[in-house]
């Protein structure tokens, strides 16, 4: 007897911001590692992306000092989001499809919203240059808006309750192994979107679905709807 493939229920789609609605991680990561370096604390871009990424500036800090013995300055997470912005806004570019995706489900008639772990005016800046805030009013939720950060599934339980869903009838997309965890967590399917993270990491972190780029993942999208 054939298998029955039953699709998950889209009730609505919880997205991640960076690096999976905009595309700054990497713009981010730069900005960060030279400010780190200048410092003195000798990070590369690769370990910051396997330290850092899905993460708060809140927990660099500390890190920094256990493994290099250096106090960064009270003000420096000012001065990366200064660098951060005036880099997002200068050289930015958007992802493939991710218009297509937010077209698809307004049609289907079902409501999306953002859990985020950075702050809403990172996000206020970046969902701007790529014309996308408007489509997310009242519906962009940060771990600032919530107790605990991602891998907590808090930010993503409060976006689901911005659209007035069960989180259980919710997708989560995530591209971070943090985020990943926190989808699971709240009880939401979660898609890992692969991008800085191997799937195999986001699927050994709970993932129930993996799709490659923006394209599988609105292929997988719209065969559930």
């Amino acid at each position: 007897m054939d298998q029955v493939v039953v699709k998950p229920k889209v009730g609505a789609v919880l997205f991640d911001c960076d690096g999976v609605l905009v595309d700054t991680e990497n713009l981010g990561n730069v900005v960060l590692v030279k400010l780190l370096n200048e410092y003195g604390c000798p990070v590369t871009e690769d370990m910051a992306h396997q330290l850092f990424m899905g993460g708060t500036l809140s927990m660099i800090g500390p890190k920094m000092h256990e493994m290099y013995g250096v106090t960064l300055p009270d003000n420096w997470t000012d001065e990366c989001y200064a660098r951060t912005f005036e880099s997002l806004r200068n050289d930015m570019e958007p992802f493939e499809r991710v218009d297509d995706i937010l077209d698809m489900l307004d049609v289907a008639n079902v409501p999306f919203a953002i859990g985020s772990n950075g702050p809403h005016n990172k996000m206020d800046v970046s969902l701007g240059k790529v014309g996308l805030l408007r489509r997310f009013t009242g519906r962009i939720c940060s771990a600032r808006d919530v107790p605990n950060a991602k891998p907590a599934p808090d930010v993503y339980h409060l976006a689901a309750s911005r659209v007035g869903v069960d989180i259980h009838d919710c997708v989560v997309i995530d591209d971070s192994i943090s985020g990943v965890r926190a989808g699971v967590a709240s009880g939401a399917i979660t898609i890992g979107l692969i991008g800085e993270t191997p799937g195999n990491l986001l699927l050994e972190n709970g993932a129930h679905y993996i799709a490659n780029d923006h394209h599988d993942l609105y292929d997988l999208l719209q065969s559930w709807l």
